[in-house]
């Protein structure tokens, strides 16, 4: 699980998880998951929600999506 303090670029982010090979399911604070490829709902979600806090967390089902989301983290730190 990984967990985004902040989301900059809520479309580039979202892009990401389509281009991923794996499922990716926002976590909820109850404990729920949503699939971020498959559910507008959550989709709005990760466009909506205010960065800070605990974050936005995250799972990824298959490991060979995290570089793309490493990349995107670090990209967001140099940027910001």
């Amino acid at each position: 699980m990984m967990t985004f303090m902040m989301i900059p670029n809520a479309e580039r982010f979202l892009r990401i998880v389509e281009g991923s090979r794996g499922e990716v399911a926002l976590c909820l604070p109850d404990g729920g998951r949503c699939d971020l490829k498959r559910d507008p709902a959550a989709r709005y979600l990760v466009r909506t929600l205010c960065s800070g806090g605990e974050g936005l967390r995250v799972s990824l089902s298959d490991r060979g999506d995290l570089p793309a989301f490493f990349r995107y983290m670090r990209e967001a730190a140099l940027s910001g």
